[in-house]
C-alpha cells in the first residue's frame, strides 16, 4: 500500500525541500504521513472547489503547489475559510502535500516547464534562481512573441512592460510573482521577461532602464506544471489513480 510518506518522500527527490524559501511550507501539510493512498488529486490550489473534486473522485491525497497554510495559525475554526478549508479535508479523508518555492527551484520544476513550455532551449539560472533564461529558435518582434506567450499558456491577455525594439531572442522567466530582482534580469541580458505579478513600482523602475517584461500571471505562469507533475506521479506510483484537477481557474477575471 503506497502512504502518504512515500508520495511526500517522492516529491522531495523531485524538489528537495532545503530549496524552500524560509517563509514557505511545504511538505505534508495536513492528514496522516502512514495514511494509505489509493488516488492523488493534483492541483494548484488547495480551495473549496478543488477539495470537492477530491472528495467526489473520492481522492486520499491532494497534491499542491500552494500550501493549504501559509503562515502559522493560532485556531483552527470553521468561521474563517482556512479554518473551513481545513475541516474539509479532515472529514473527508483528505491528505495534503503541497510542493512550492522548492519545486519553484528545481532542477526540472515549474521555471524549467516555463522555459520548456515557451520552447526555449540552452537555459540557465537566472542569478540565484529560481528563474531560467534561454534561448528563442528564431528571433520574434515584440508582438509576435506576445501572441507566440499567449498562444504557449493559453491565456487570453498579458500585460507588457517597456520595449524590445531590437527584437527578443533571449528570453528570462520567473514564475509565479516576480521578486523584483532587475539586477539579475540585466545581468542576464535577456531581451524580455516572462512572469507574473509585477508590482507598479517594479514595472515603472524596469521601464525607465529600458527593460521589456511580460506580465502572464501568476496562474498561468505555475499551472504548466501540473500536466508533468501528475505525470511523474502516475510513472512512480502506477498502483495509484491520478486526477489533474482540469477545472482549476485563475481568479482574476478580465472583462
Amino acid at each position: 500500500m503506497v502512504t502518504c510518506s512515500d508520495v511526500a518522500d517522492f516529491l522531495e527527490q523531485i524538489a528537495p525541500p532545503q530549496l524552500a524559501e524560509e517563509w514557505d511550507n511545504t511538505g505534508l501539510i495536513a492528514g496522516s504521513s502512514n495514511a494509505g493512498v489509493k488516488k492523488i488529486l493534483v492541483c494548484l490550489d488547495v480551495t473549496f472547489a478543488a477539495l470537492k473534486k477530491a472528495a467526489a473522485e473520492k481522492a486520499d491525497l491532494i497534491v499542491s503547489h500552494h500550501p493549504l497554510i501559509f503562515k502559522g495559525i493560532k485556531r483552527i475554526v470553521e468561521d474563517d475559510v482556512k479554518g473551513r478549508q481545513i475541516f474539509t479535508a479532515i472529514r473527508n479523508g483528505i491528505s495534503v502535500i503541497s510542493a512550492h518555492t522548492n519545486l519553484d527551484y528545481a532542477d526540472k520544476g515549474v521555471n524549467f516547464r516555463l522555459a520548456s513550455v515557451l520552447g526555449l532551449t540552452d537555459t540557465v539560472l537566472l542569478g540565484n534562481g529560481p528563474g531560467r533564461v534561454g534561448m528563442l529558435e528564431n528571433r520574434k518582434n515584440l508582438n509576435d512573441f506576445v501572441r507566440y506567450v499567449k498562444d504557449c499558456l493559453d491565456v487570453p491577455n498579458v500585460r507588457v512592460v517597456g520595449r524590445a525594439d531590437s527584437g527578443i531572442e533571449k528570453v528570462a522567466v520567473f514564475s509565479g510573482s516576480f521578486d523584483g530582482d532587475l539586477d539579475a534580469v540585466q545581468r542576464s541580458g535577456a531581451d524580455v521577461t516572462v512572469t507574473g505579478d509585477i508590482k507598479y513600482h517594479t514595472a515603472l523602475d524596469a521601464a525607465e532602464a529600458g527593460m521589456c517584461l511580460i506580465d502572464a500571471g501568476h496562474f498561468n505562469t505555475e499551472k504548466i506544471v501540473l500536466p508533468y507533475l501528475a505525470a511523474l506521479l502516475a510513472e512512480r506510483f502506477p498502483d495509484v489513480e491520478i486526477v489533474r484537477y482540469k477545472q482549476e481557474t485563475d481568479p482574476f477575471i478580465t472583462y
